[in-house]
């Protein structure tokens, strides 16, 4: 690599960096923004303008992502929104900036891997601390509120446990067991008890179900073993915590209206029609129970389809999944994240096209990842 192909990676990495970071210390939506703006569209636009695309043009991923975001441009005209179009170019942008100029092995290192898990970690539990310790919350009341960029608990405990998909092959690439499994115990118990988000749980029994697949398939006696050990553990848990309030509190809260949100949401694409949807500036003025107002649908794949249409709903499940094979092809411990966020949300998803927000670390930034993993394996197959 040229000197200035390594200069180039390592300031566009530490700016996708403290990008990342601004969720957990910025204090408002503004200062992530700017410091996405500054960092990473306006120099990321110069640099992709003379390096010729950096190859992103020979990379199909990328026109995948090419295409569905100029898709959009349709209902954003038929909504009359032109503020949307500079959204589109956000989006855009920061897909293709990560993709082609960063470096692939240090967002797959140790170092990155074990500091965004635990940083996550540290957050969402002195976040807790701090709101029992002044009466914000009551020790085992859910701590509804965060108080950085990354306010939503859902999406928190979603960030969470794609960190922690990210982290595990490695940690047990390194022999890193112990570390492994506090991160997994610390991470079921800020979702059951801290957070009390269900989602979450939703994408721990993917991640488990996966790991235990792969298990069997690998050390069939072992995994076995320590799968019974683990279910026995569980069932001892379950019969200490069964009756205590925070724990019943998970599953008295229903479905939380998900189910009736569906139905609304399909109903008013439906009215808009298939093809186009409803636009990107549309609200229903549909209530639950008569009186809650709907703010968004809940679930990333019936968000692109209410706000894009159909053609939108299928480009992008077609780039999702020619994302999560190109992964699998590579063997990149970055799909097992996007697999995990796109379960996860489709219980909490709205539409991932608009200014920078909790989403685009859960969605945008792997299906990136995987596109600079690629771009660098075709690289060195052209070499």
């Amino acid at each position: 690599m040229k000197p200035e192909r390594i200069t180039l990676t390592s300031y566009f990495g530490l700016a996708l960096c403290l990008f990342l970071l601004s969720f957990v210390v910025g204090w408002s939506s503004k200062w992530t923004n700017n410091l996405f703006y500054g960092l990473m569209v306006l120099p990321g636009l110069v640099f992709l303008i003379k390096e010729k695309g950096a190859g992103l043009l020979k990379q199909s991923l990328a026109w995948g992502w090419l295409a569905l975001l100029l898709w959009f441009l349709v209902p954003a005209m038929n909504a009359g929104e032109p503020q949307f179009f500079k959204h589109i170019v956000y989006v855009l942008m920061f897909v293709m900036v990560a993709g082609a100029f960063t470096d692939p092995q240090f967002f797959r290192s140790l170092a990155f891997v074990r500091a965004q898990f635990w940083i996550l970690t540290l957050y969402i539990f002195i976040c807790a601390f701090h709101s029992w310790a002044t009466g914000e919350f009551a020790f085992g009341s859910r701590v509804a509120l965060l108080p950085a960029r990354l306010q939503n608990v859902i999406y928190a405990s979603i960030w969470l446990f794609c960190s922690l998909a990210l982290a595990l092959p490695v940690w047990l690439r390194e022999r890193k067991l112990i570390e492994a499994a506090v991160a997994i115990v610390l991470s079921v118990f800020a979702v059951v008890f801290v957070l009390q988000t269900r989602t979450a749980l939703v994408g721990a029994v993917f991640l488990l179900g996966c790991w235990v697949l792969y298990g069997v398939y690998q050390k069939p006696r072992l995994v076995g073993s320590a799968l019974a050990i683990c279910l026995v553990i569980l069932g001892l848990l379950f019969l200490a915590v069964h009756n205590e309030p925070w724990y019943l509190s998970l599953w008295t809260r229903g479905d939380s209206y998900r189910i009736e949100i569906f139905h609304i949401m399909v109903g008013e694409w439906e009215r808009c029609g298939w093809t186009l949807g409803c636009g990107v500036g549309f609200h229903t003025d549909q209530l639950l129970n008569g009186t809650m107002p709907i703010q968004h649908p809940h679930n990333i794949f019936v968000a692109m389809g209410l706000y894009g249409g159909a053609v939108a709903l299928v480009l992008f499940v077609a780039l999702m999944v020619a994302s999560l094979w190109q992964a699998w092809r590579l063997r990149d411990a970055w799909g097992m994240y996007l697999a995990c966020a796109l379960v996860m949300l489709n219980f909490d998803g709205s539409l991932l096209i608009g200014n920078p927000d909790e989403l685009w670390p859960l969605v945008l930034l792997p299906s990136a990842m995987i596109l600079s993993r690629a771009l660098k394996a075709q690289r060195q197959a052209l070499a």
